[in-house]
């Protein structure tokens, strides 16, 4: 039985600084990642064919400059020439759009870090109430 019990002590111990000090360090990651991309703007694009034949969008900036970003191949979002595409814009570079919800970024680190954060707490709980037996 003791035996049983420092096994299952080693192993909540490993839980524990593994969960604690990843989660900790995918939280942080999560966290900075969401705070760049919070902020983009929406602006209304087009979609064209650039000068290489492939599929672009354009948008113009508040700047009045003309921008133009080439199209990521993907397979939920079919893109025609011609058709009006929400463009989502950096506030640090006009330049710089995407078509795609900058809002997501780093939730799935986030997500993956509480998750972490829960099991090492956890780990940490059973070792406590293992100390007792």
């Amino acid at each position: 039985m003791e035996d049983a019990i420092d096994a299952v002590s080693l192993i909540t111990e490993l839980f524990s600084w593994i969960g604690l000090g990843a989660g900790a360090l995918l939280l942080v990651a999560g966290l900075l990642r969401g705070a760049y991309f919070r902020g983009w703007s929406e602006t209304l694009g087009v979609v064209v064919i650039d000068a290489n034949g492939d599929l672009a969008y354009r948008w113009l900036g508040e700047d009045g400059l003309l921008y133009e970003a080439p199209s990521i191949d993907d397979d939920t979002q079919v893109l025609e020439p011609g058709e009006d595409v929400t463009v989502y814009v950096s506030p640090r570079d006009p330049s710089v759009g995407r078509i795609d919800n900058p809002k997501h970024e780093g939730r799935a680190l986030r997500t993956t870090a509480w998750i972490l954060l829960g099991l090492g707490g956890l780990a940490v709980v059973l070792q406590f109430v293992l100390l007792f037996l």
